[in-house]
């Protein structure tokens, strides 16, 4: 659950209108419940019909907690680029693409994917480990037109690092 509770302007405006005796054991539960995830055992009938009615609302909210949480985390593990062998699978797999270099260039599917194999290999020969897609497209395509003289060591680890 949550280490710091968190308590609504309307939940204090509300338990403030309950008798003294009732506020501090309920605020107590709300805290307790938020925290440790324990619901209370031995609460006045009118402090659990609260602690009842918002319930709801304090599980919504750690489930939306846990739910980004995780999402942040999983976002965190995932490189933002992917490798050079990895581009060359993701564009081997868009077939539209494929069929777009087909046509512009008058290769077989085939050939264009042995391309994409040799500019995967001409990229991590040069020590490009990663490389964003739109990028690799670029450079396949000034290979697949004749012009390897642009992808030199210098300009791909610019444009990479840029």
């Amino acid at each position: 659950m949550k280490r710091t509770p968190k308590f609504d302007k309307a939940w204090s405006e509300s338990i403030a209108m309950l008798p003294v005796e009732l506020q501090q054991s309920l605020v107590d539960a709300i805290k307790e419940y938020q925290t440790a995830g324990t619901e209370p055992v031995d609460l006045h009938p009118i402090a659990q019909c609260v602690f009842n009615l918002l319930k709801p609302v304090i599980d919504r909210r750690a489930k939306a907690a846990s739910y980004q949480r995780r999402r942040r985390d999983s976002a965190a593990k995932v490189p933002l680029t992917p490798a050079t062998a990895d581009a060359g699978r993701f564009v081997k797999q868009d077939r539209k693409y494929i069929r777009l270099l087909a046509k512009r260039y008058n290769f077989t599917h085939g050939d264009i994917k042995s391309e994409i194999d040799r500019v995967s290999a001409l990229l991590s020969s040069n020590g490009i480990d990663r490389v964003p897609l739109f990028l690799y497209k670029e450079y396949l395509e000034q290979y697949l037109a004749g012009n390897t003289g642009h992808l030199d060591r210098q300009r791909i680890t610019h444009d990479v690092d840029g």
